[in-house]
């Protein structure tokens, strides 16, 4: 079994790789394992941090949010993936992986507007509002990065007691992994290239 290391930006990350992504691996020979960088992502502190993952995985990919990345200025989301990409040294880049979510983890919960519901007691109108917010942006990853509108803050006002550590994971688990990646393309295109790697059981 292939070992992988994903270098994540915080706790919720490292839960999703825990509780979702580690299972679904298994069954292509692969064991996951979520590294936390606890928040303040940066290329300074990837770059501090690559050389232990290199030494300690056989793959090393990452899942960061593109909301909040330190000194981003004005990239987008695939010049700073190119960016941390070219992080890795020659020896180490087929074996790199690099992803960035757009805009954060909490716009995957716009993919699973039913079980968000659900999940946090909600109410018929909350999912239609999750669902407008979609429309409005084309999909749920595009949900935007607005200080007063990105998705953890939309989803503290529909679900006061949304906790993003807690409820995310859970609710992705919940619904599936397959039914957010249909809903997630840049999301689901990392994740099938992750596959590609390992062995269908």
């Amino acid at each position: 079994m292939r070992r992988m290391g994903i270098s994540v930006e915080g706790a919720t990350e490292r839960e999703f790789v825990s509780r979702v992504l580690r299972p679904h691996f298994e069954r292509y020979a692969v064991s996951v394992t979520g590294i936390d960088l606890r928040g303040n992502v940066s290329l300074d502190k990837i770059t501090g941090v690559l050389p232990a993952l290199f030494g300690s995985y056989d793959l090393v990919a990452t899942f960061y949010d593109f909301y909040g990345f330190k000194g981003r200025g004005q990239r987008s989301v695939g010049e700073l993936e190119g960016a941390i990409a070219a992080l890795a040294d020659d020896s180490s880049q087929r074996r790199f992986f690099p992803y960035l979510q757009q805009y954060e983890f909490g716009a995957l919960l716009f993919g699973a507007p039913e079980q968000t519901v659900e999940w946090l007691g909600g109410k018929k109108q909350d999912m239609v509002v999750m669902q407008e917010a979609v429309r409005r942006c084309g999909s749920p990853e595009m949900v935007n990065d607005n200080v007063a509108t990105s998705p953890s803050h939309r989803l503290k006002a529909l679900f006061p007691r949304y906790d993003k550590k807690l409820h995310g994971p859970e609710i992705i688990e919940l619904a599936g992994l397959a039914a957010v990646r249909a809903q997630c393309p840049p999301l689901n295109a990392w994740l099938a290239r992750l596959e590609q790697l390992g062995t269908r059981a």
